[in-house]
């Protein structure tokens, strides 16, 4: 007998929430009777897990969550801040799965196995974790790049303030082919500057993303631009500018907008950080940093060989206390320029992410972690004018020589 499938996970579905399906088998009421739950990840003729799941014991039903077995094989893709092409593939933040349901019983008192009596079609998870509003109405169909209203894999404010030196990327989910991006830029008064189309890389990939910001924007190479658009995009004359997907004639995506800004009085440091949908936003401080390093010692007690001939001699240069292990774990304060409400409510997405670089040139530094355990999100009626300030500890220790 065959088993329904009542409820199932959202085509394309955020893999860190629930991925919850409803089943039921007409043969519940056998003795000792389970649902098999076996999941196949991107089309692999090997089953990657089997689950076996209870019955709901007033109804019958089997409800199970596949999404921890999906998330295992997900992982990242952050830009290289070297790259020369116009858009790059994340073949590490989706995937495509099949779920195929049976059941398992006593049959004359031996266990018996019944698997694949239905088959569900294949579905798509990536690697995005939402807060619980946003995954209530989460609809793949908001990020198709096909109208104005259509968005990037990202929260990011619009306006996004960038400096000329900083790296980024906007991230979007592929399922019809982009012809090109659109680059406009634009000068202090708002007049037009230059218009250049980035040459999207063929790809099948579902999660893919584009240069955003001027650093990044100004290595791709002259070939992977179209209708004689030539380096640099960016140039220092832009004070703004525009990127927007354009899928075919009347299919034009929403349009970010991008503000340079740069400060010559300060250091200026740019984060790169996942963001709640798996792409990585960046946000840029302005007012500088200052560096500390933790210090962790070990020591031990040791006998001094003072005996010199026949005789015991003291001195103030004697070490009867050693250092055998030291380990510094350097941390970096950054502080922000004024922010917006909106940025502050962004910014939670930093607070929280699981994985953040600082840029430093055109290299990227790990961040183990920002050192916060709470975060408030400021209101303008009530805070009125704001910054934010972290402090980060770098993914790495140096170590000392021993004493």
């Amino acid at each position: 007998m065959a088993i329904t499938i009542y409820a199932t996970p959202k085509d394309f579905a955020p893999v860190y929430n629930k991925m919850d399906y409803l089943i039921k088998s007409g043969n519940y009421t056998e003795p000792s009777f389970t649902y098999l739950v076996d999941i196949y990840i991107n089309g692999s003729g090997t089953r990657t897990a089997r689950l076996r799941i209870p019955i709901r014991p007033t109804d019958g039903f089997g409800k199970v969550d596949i999404h921890r077995v999906l998330e295992s094989a997900l992982t990242s893709d952050i830009g290289n801040p070297l790259g020369i092409a116009g858009t790059y593939e994340a073949p590490n933040s989706s995937l495509n799965y099949i779920v195929e349901f049976g059941e398992e019983y006593a049959v004359a008192g031996v266990i018996t196995a019944f698997p694949n009596l239905t088959t569900d079609a294949s579905r798509e998870a990536f690697n995005a974790s939402l807060e619980k509003s946003s995954f209530i109405n989460w609809d793949v169909a908001d990020y198709k790049l096909n109208d104005p209203t259509k968005k990037f894999l990202t929260n990011m404010p619009d306006n996004h303030k960038v400096s000329l030196n900083s790296h980024g990327w906007l991230y979007y989910k592929e399922d019809t082919p982009i012809l090109y991006i659109i680059v406009e830029t634009y000068d202090i008064s708002g007049a037009p500057i230059s218009s250049h189309r980035i040459i999207p890389t063929v790809s099948t990939e579902a999660i893919q993303f584009v240069p955003s910001s001027p650093a990044t924007l100004n290595k791709i190479d002259n070939a992977n631009l179209s209708g004689g658009g030539v380096q640099p995009i960016i140039p220092t004359s832009v004070a703004s500018y525009t990127i927007r997907a354009i899928k075919a004639a009347g299919d034009i995506s929403e349009t970010r907008t991008f503000v340079i800004e740069e400060n010559c009085k300060y250091n200026v440091n740019t984060l790169i950080f996942q963001n709640n949908l798996g792409g990585f936003d960046n946000f840029t401080f302005y007012l500088g940093d200052e560096s500390t390093t933790a210090i962790e010692r070990k020591d031990m007690k040791v006998n001094v060989d003072n005996v010199v001939g026949t005789d015991i001699v003291y001195s103030m240069d004697e070490r009867e206390k050693v250092t055998y292990y030291t380990k510094n774990t350097p941390s970096l304060k950054l502080m922000s320029d004024w922010i917006t409400e909106a940025e502050s409510n962004w910014l939670l997405e930093l607070m929280s992410s699981p994985e953040i670089y600082l840029q430093n040139g055109d290299e990227l530094i790990a961040v183990a972690k920002i050192k916060a355990t709470n975060y408030t999100k400021k209101k303008v009626v009530r805070d009125k004018l704001f910054k934010i300030d972290v402090e980060l500890e770098l993914g790495y220790d140096d170590y000392r020589q021993r004493g």
